[in-house]
């Protein structure tokens, strides 16, 4: 079957949720729910260990270093880390006529629509030129300077790559609102608007199999703290 890909507007549907990282001790805990939630929402919204993919510690010059992570709620890693890289799916999600079920299209009656879905967030804690490349083939924004110096106020460039190349047109959010496209070169540009954790995410959606899901929902998310 043949396979596309374009870039996601995003919207409630797959930014609805964030995927994060953060520091605790000599640990790093992956979080998923609203990193700045608004009245109503919860911050951290418990999900299943299995649902964590990947939690890998990366040296700041982007080498795999070989830690290994506890399957928790929430998944931990401890290490000494440049840079970590956590993959995270929540698995089939089906619009129907009953409302939303976490199931497979084909095994919801009255479905409208199926997708399956998948995230990824990287945080950078340590910086070196390296990390202006992507650290895998899959779905990836990077920054193109030391994100660590920046202060608010500062733009900064980030590129978003796909399979190694960059991607165009991708929609990008800042704090889950969408500030712009990428560039023919896969670049855009984003003003630092507030201290602490930031949190920078764009996605792609495939053609699936269309019986268990109609598409296949990817997003990234780039992490890094601004003091």
């Amino acid at each position: 079957m043949k396979r596309f890909f374009l870039p996601l507007i995003l919207s409630s549907l797959s930014m609805s949720h964030d995927l994060w990282v953060e520091r605790e001790g000599s640990q790093y805990a992956l979080y998923y729910g609203h990193l700045h939630p608004v009245q109503g929402e919860e911050k951290f919204i418990k999900y299943k260990p299995e649902d964590v993919l990947k939690f890998e510690c990366v040296s700041s010059g982007g080498k795999p270093l070989q830690y290994k992570f506890e399957k928790s709620y929430p998944a931990r890693l401890k290490g000494s880390c440049g840079a970590v890289l956590a993959v995270f799916s929540s698995g089939y999600w089906t619009k129907s006529v009953e409302g939303l079920k976490n199931l497979p299209k084909d095994r919801v009656q009255g479905a409208i629509e199926g997708w399956l879905s998948y995230e990824s967030v990287k945080r950078i804690d340590s910086w070196s030129q390296e990390l202006k490349k992507p650290l895998t083939d899959d779905l990836e924004i990077v920054p193109l300077e030391n994100p660590l110096e920046a202060k608010v106020g500062d733009k900064l460039t980030f590129a978003v790559y796909y399979r190694g190349k960059p991607l165009k047109d991708a929609v990008v959010a800042y704090d889950e609102k969408p500030v712009g496209s990428t560039d023919d070169d896969g670049r855009i540009n984003i003003r630092i608007k507030r201290k602490g954790l930031q949190l920078i995410s764009t996605s792609v959606k495939e053609k699936a199999d269309g019986v268990k899901a109609d598409y296949v929902v990817k997003t990234a998310n780039l992490s890094f703290e601004v003091k």
